[in-house]
């Protein structure tokens, strides 16, 4: 079988990027459907596949590819959203398809057609059906052995996550892999969206973390930063910023608002992943400590 040549592999990922972001500006919604889903699905495994550095160069800097790279990077970000609420709503029950499971789980063959209560046991096991669950749970525990190693044996007990979503999903792993060592610790995140805010705290009561353990604040981090002082570790969302200006202002703005000594946790992208998500360079850690 012939190789492809670089430029024909090249040109390949160029029309198949093209033609995915084509039909993904289309939609008034990018809420989860078949169609929608399997464009995504197509554009991750397009970007996420290991290419040689000059297919991946060939590709970033194709001049039909330059000027989509922003919007497709806001495409991703929306995207990201609609699916984190879709199983926020389906978690808490307030899909059909969400509540013929909880039916199936709790009801007796003779009960009334009221909506069931949710329980604590049902909609941690809901969760583990995330499409993203082991990516996260893969994530989030190389990053507390990475934030670990940096620490010298401080205790960490305080983070702050910047961009939590109506899914929080970071903070929700912090705390289960934090309570499996036998650590206490408290999550506060932050949010512009006042409705990702509001179903993202009712869901994580439904999953069983009270108190002080997940807690939330409405912020628009991007303009007006919340005080940082009393965390130890800080989360940046990986969308929290589509630009490289944009990411820059917010690393900036975050820095100067944490105290001395705490960690910034910044998620990047690699390769052809920097079409899905911004590319975090020496340029971003720029004044930090």
């Amino acid at each position: 079988m012939q190789m492809q040549s670089h430029e024909d592999g090249a040109g390949c990922l160029v029309t198949e990027v093209l033609t995915c972001y084509t039909q993904l500006s289309r939609p008034s919604s990018l809420y989860p459907s078949a169609h929608v889903n399997s464009l995504f699905e197509r554009l991750i495994r397009a970007c996420c596949y290991t290419f040689d550095e000059s297919v991946v160069q060939k590709v970033l800097t194709h001049p039909h590819i330059t000027p989509i790279t922003t919007p497709l990077r806001q495409l991703c970000s929306d995207g990201e959203y609609e699916l984190e609420a879709y199983w926020n709503k389906r978690i808490l029950g307030e899909k059909g398809e969400a509540e013929g499971m909880i039916r199936f789980f709790m009801c007796s063959p003779g009960c009334s057609d009221n909506k069931p209560s949710l329980t604590k046991s049902l909609a941690n096991a809901m969760l583990l059906e995330f499409t993203y669950h082991d990516n996260y749970v893969d994530l989030i525990g190389m990053e507390l052995n990475s934030i670990a190693s940096v620490s010298e044996g401080a205790r960490l007990k305080t983070f702050a996550v910047l961009g939590s979503g109506p899914l929080p999903m970071t903070s929700i792993c912090i705390v289960r892999m934090s309570r499996k060592r036998g650590e206490v610790v408290s999550v506060r995140n932050f949010d512009r969206d006042p409705w990702a805010i509001s179903k993202s705290s009712e869901l994580c009561r439904k999953l069983g973390y009270e108190g002080n353990e997940i807690n939330f604040g409405g912020c628009d981090v991007q303009r007006d930063t919340p005080n940082l002082r009393d965390f130890d570790v800080v989360y940046l969302a990986s969308l929290l910023g589509i630009t490289d200006e944009e990411k820059q202002d917010v690393i900036s703005k975050t820095v100067k608002r944490m105290r001395q000594g705490a960690l910034l946790v910044i998620r990047s992208a690699h390769s052809l992943r920097g079409l899905l998500y911004p590319v975090c360079g020496r340029l971003h850690a720029t004044g930090m400590t």
